[in-house]
């Protein structure tokens, strides 16, 4: 194992002590005036109220107080005493959180159906990072100390394994991975249909849906600013009227299992968007008319966005309410140990009880 760098790691002088934390300078930091250099540590901080507790002489640079205008130096020694609270801190819930993997770095959970990774809209301190904050702030002696890192992110109705950096390097280092697609993602799905090949590679580029009125994606010909798209899959089951398989993503595009698997005919179980060879599920056309057109440029009419659709999806007869899509599991580098690590997320119980009731008909 490789040896723990020391940045982020908070220490207290004493119980009435505010806390301390010190920081090794990486050598991609040389020259950085040493608040662009903290603020890149401590996330949840401003750089406004980082540089009052420089000027208040609360950092120290090789245990000499530290000059405002300071460029920090590799391996330089920075120790800063925590005088004020975060300013950026996500609000902390105590939701449900099922931590699959832990080390000083990273952290890995299995991320439950219906819940978002961010803030927003109705879900406002309701997801994945809200509860991910309140699980640091009680391994740390300062709320906020630790802000958690979103790298990736899986829909909404999609359940499984995310992972979660802790500090800046693994962030830094965890998005290039993904930059460079050097991340391998499985995912588990429940189609409708049977599938007739075992195997494959699903290759259509997918793009924008050519309508103001629609904010999906299609893999139609018609679709505007499309991306290569390439899905691998592997044919794990096969029930009467359905197929489980396990799919892998080549590429990162929105949606892309779901659209993928709907267009050559055969959706997801459930899914509340898209249909047998690419239809979106609410109606609304891929493309406007000529003279529909006309009157949307005429109205700049083209604000409208589709949250939810309005009219359920799913096969009453069977216990899941939302898409069949599971991210089983993720393999990639540690960012940190640099060696290959891989995490796994069990199946959620709405999965696994569709799975048995299809096994029973």
């Amino acid at each position: 194992m490789a040896p723990q760098p020391t940045f982020g790691q908070p220490f207290s002088g004493g119980v009435d002590s505010p806390p301390v934390c010190e920081f090794i300078v990486e050598p991609f930091f040389r020259g950085k005036r040493i608040d662009s250099f903290l603020v890149k540590h401590l996330r949840n901080y401003s750089t406004f109220r980082l540089q009052r507790m420089i000027k208040a002489g609360c950092v120290t640079v090789n245990d000499v107080p530290a000059e405002y205008s300071h460029r920090v130096r590799p391996n330089e020694l920075i120790r800063i005493k925590l005088v004020s609270p975060p300013d950026h801190v996500a609000v902390a819930a105590a939701l449900p959180l099922e931590v699959i993997y832990e080390d000083p770095w990273l952290l890995a959970v299995n991320k439950p159906p219906g819940q978002i990774a961010h803030p927003g809209g109705e879900f406002e301190g309701k997801t994945l990072l809200n509860a991910i904050q309140f699980y640091f702030d009680q391994h740390t002696p300062l709320p906020g100390l630790i802000r958690p890192g979103i790298v990736h992110r899986i829909d909404r109705q999609t359940s499984g394994v995310m992972i979660v950096p802790k500090h800046h390097l693994p962030h830094r280092k965890l998005t290039q991975q993904f930059t460079r697609g050097e991340i391998s993602k499985t995912y588990i799905a429940i189609l409708c249909g049977s599938l007739p090949e075992d195997s494959g590679m699903i290759d259509l580029p997918i793009g924008v849906v050519p309508n103001p009125r629609c904010t999906l994606s299609c893999a139609k010909p018609i679709a505007v600013d499309q991306k290569s798209a390439r899905t691998q899959f592997q044919v794990l089951e096969r029930f009467r009227d359905y197929t489980l398989v396990e799919a892998r993503p080549l590429t990162g595009r929105h949606h892309q299992i779901r659209i993928h698997f709907a267009e050559i005919g055969y959706p997801l179980l459930a899914d509340e968007f898209y249909d047998k060879f690419g239809l979106i599920k609410d109606g609304t056309p891929l493309e406007l008319s000529a003279e529909e057109a006309a009157i949307e440029e005429e109205q700049h009419d083209s604000t409208w966005k589709r949250e939810e659709s309005p009219t359920p999806f799913y096969d009453p007869d069977l216990p899941l309410r939302r898409h069949a899509l599971h991210a089983a599991s993720i393999q990639l580098d540690h960012p940190i140990m640099e060696l290959p690590i891989a995490f796994e997320a069990a199946l959620p119980a709405d999965m696994q009880q569709t799975l048995a009731e299809l096994r029973n008909r």
